[in-house]
């Protein structure tokens, strides 16, 4: 899934996208621990500590884990921090609304798409993930730089930036768990850094 050192912003979004998209299972969270256990940016340090202090052989804290992420993403409940876009910027706080189409042109236009009905795009691991694909793009010899950071300028100015903040904000106040606090602090830092 990951180097054996997590360095580079587009490997800690690459990270962060599969937290919010995954449920934390003992085999994602095992995955998540390896991704961590090399060298890593300081920015990942406080997620790095909240991971390695979980009890994976304590069938409680997994349940627990399982819980709180349904509670603060899935429901059935009002959703503290809805991980979608479009209720953050939308005035009547609604699903699928004008973001969540811009997001998917965005996406389209870089020559990608969600294949599954189950995400919506404006999803906050869909975007983080798009935004890793954006900067491994940039990176890369074969690519036209200034088309990919074109696209990153707008997926971070036009929307990330615009909601993170705020979403990680209410996901810090409501999370009951480390992991889940470091997950909110350890997105809006590592946004907030590529935005510079």
């Amino acid at each position: 899934m990951m180097t054996e050192e997590m360095t580079t912003p587009s490997e800690a979004l690459s990270l962060l996208s599969s937290m919010y998209l995954c449920k934390p299972s003992r085999e994602s969270l095992e995955n998540w621990k390896a991704a961590l256990s090399g060298e890593t940016s300081f920015f990942l340090d406080e997620l790095k500590k909240a991971i390695s202090d979980i009890d994976m052989t304590s069938e409680t804290e997994l349940e627990d884990l399982l819980w709180e992420y349904t509670r603060l993403f899935i429901g059935p409940y009002k959703l503290p921090c809805p991980p979608w876009e479009s209720v953050y910027t939308s005035p009547k706080k609604l699903m699928m609304q004008d973001s969540s189409d811009q997001v998917r042109a965005l996406y389209a236009e870089a020559g990608l798409a969600i294949y599954t009905d189950d995400v919506m795009p404006d999803h906050i691991g869909v975007e983080l993930n798009f935004l890793s694909v954006l900067l491994q793009r940039a990176q890369s010899e074969t690519s036209n730089k200034a088309e990919e950071m074109g696209r990153t300028a707008i997926l971070l100015n036009e929307h990330l930036e615009k909601w993170v903040p705020q979403f990680t904000r209410d996901m810090e106040n409501a999370a009951e768990r480390p992991l889940f606090r470091a997950l909110a602090r350890t997105t809006r830092q590592v946004i907030e850094v590529i935005g510079r």
